[in-house]
């Protein structure tokens, strides 16, 4: 019964009411009184006061010494006034009184005694527990998160709340105590790895808790978290290393053979001319050749510039207001091919956008000189109307099509679609150039293709609001609207 009792599911690290407890054992007594009535018909009265143990017992465990002592004096008091001779007073001039009363009180002193102790225990299981749940949290937020710096935020209020403070801070800087505040330093294999500050207002046994049990777990998983993110930062520093690897193999692989080809038609070229008795049909001969390879060559450099310039995110539009008619028209002229005719239609009363015409002019080149290297001299359709809140311009060839699995790796820098290289020579930069471009200018391009049926590059661009003014023109007037009737454009 006594395990029973103070079982720690029973016993709580904190006591009950005292004003509950006074009236147990005010209850207690009564019913322990009341019951020994009927009982001493068949017992000798002395021997009942054991049933006044049972009240000290209960009254020790749960409220503490101090109540325990209270009630074997009242469980004596009453066991004398109301049942033992002569009854109706008190006198312990009898030695058995004076027993029972020292009885009654070593049985509150000892049951209040071993009370204390399972209070005690109970309590510092409790405290290990929290600790131990503490630990976890912590492990789980700190070494589970991307981001360490809204981990440790989250940890602190946690680890507040867990030791009982309105606030705690965990730092990886080595923060100096402030007014009002309390310092622990953390440290991993003697090295400072952070701080955590606590309001000052913790008592000595606290704070021996703290630095001796939650210091020592929190530098652990600290140090564990830290040790992770350097791990992280390998791991993408080599990925980033190895990318950039692969797309220098990449690049050396392409342009060496694009590099190649106008260099030696220019070399030949050079051979060919005699620089003794050079004619007119010959010099004009060499002539076209090497500008055709010089072109392609500065073409190509110009591609491979335009590559990084977005790769490294130095590619910064230069916003003003423009019209797409001309945009269209001037990657037209850029591209110059006079196999290929561009049929251009721009739908009348187009509005301006904004955006670097420059950027612009050279992501729809390399989109139309796509378009003719698979035209098969066939016309390239190009469309501009306005679409409910967008413009959107549709660039249509007749050439073989693109086949569904290769449609968004057209896209990636150097990439060449099986067997086009061979039929169509090309660097494979044109697409991966006009996607960055458009994207930096608030564009986007997609492709609906099918095999044998040609390619249509669908090009959008948001309007804002109709209402919004130029920024270069004075307030309330609005960019002029440009109108274009549909022509027919030959390289």
């Amino acid at each position: 019964m006594a395990s029973a009792l103070l079982s720690p599911r029973l016993l709580k690290p904190e006591k009950p009411s005292p004003a509950a407890g006074v009236v147990v054992a005010v209850a207690s007594v009564a019913a322990a009184t009341g019951l020994i009535y009927p009982l001493k018909q068949v017992t000798p009265v002395v021997s009942l006061g054991v049933l006044y143990v049972l009240a000290v017992v209960v009254v020790s465990t749960f409220w503490g010494l101090g109540l325990g002592i209270a009630t074997s004096v009242l469980s004596a008091a009453a066991f004398n006034f109301f049942h033992l001779p002569p009854g109706g007073r008190f006198d312990l001039a009898d030695e058995r009184d004076w027993v029972a009363l020292l009885v009654f009180v070593l049985v509150a002193v000892s049951t209040g005694l071993v009370a204390e102790l399972a209070r005690a225990r109970s309590r510092e299981a409790e405290q290990r527990r929290r600790e131990a749940d503490l630990a976890s949290e912590m492990a789980q937020l700190l070494l589970g998160a991307a981001d360490l710096e809204g981990a440790m935020r989250l940890a602190s209020s946690r680890l507040a709340a867990a030791v009982g403070v309105p606030s705690a801070t965990i730092s990886l800087c080595e923060l100096e105590a402030e007014e009002g505040s309390l310092r622990f330093g953390l440290r991993s294999s003697g090295k400072p790895i952070g701080t955590l500050m606590l309001p000052d207002a913790l008592s000595s046994s606290e704070r021996a808790r703290i630095s001796d049990r939650v210091v020592p777990s929190l530098e652990s998983v600290l140090a564990a978290a830290l040790h992770r993110a350097e791990l992280q930062a390998e791991v993408v520093e080599t990925t980033a290393l190895r990318r950039s690897d692969e797309l220098k193999t990449a690049v050396l692989r392409s342009v060496s053979h694009d590099l190649r080809t106008p260099l030696a038609a220019i070399l030949m070229a050079a051979t060919a001319l005699d620089p003794e008795r050079p004619t007119s049909e010959n010099v004009a001969d060499v002539r076209e050749q090497v500008l055709d390879a010089a072109t392609r060559l500065g073409r190509l450099i110009e591609k491979l510039l335009d590559l990084s310039v977005l790769q490294a995110g130095r590619a910064e539009p230069r916003l003003v207001w423009y019209s797409i008619d001309e945009v269209l028209q001037e990657a037209v002229e850029q591209v110059g091919d006079e196999s290929t005719v561009f049929k251009l239609s721009v739908e009348p009363g187009m509005p301006l956008l904004h955006g670097d015409p420059g950027q612009l002019e050279r992501a729809f080149a390399n989109v139309l000189e796509n378009a003719a290297r698979y035209a098969c001299e066939k016309p390239v359709s190009v469309r501009a109307r306005t679409v409910y809140d967008r413009i959107r311009v549709l660039i249509v060839d007749q050439g073989p099509g693109i086949p569904r699995s290769e449609q968004e790796r057209i896209f990636l820098p150097f990439y060449r679609a099986p067997g086009a290289a061979a039929q169509h020579p090309g660097s494979g930069l044109g697409l991966a150039i006009t996607k960055g471009f458009l994207e930096l200018n608030g564009g986007r391009i997609s492709v609906e293709s099918q095999a044998g049926r040609g390619t249509s590059f669908v090009v959008e661009f948001p309007l804002r609001d109709s209402a919004q003014a130029d920024p270069g023109q004075p307030d309330g007037v609005q960019p002029d609207r440009l109108a274009s009737e549909p022509q027919p454009l030959s390289g």
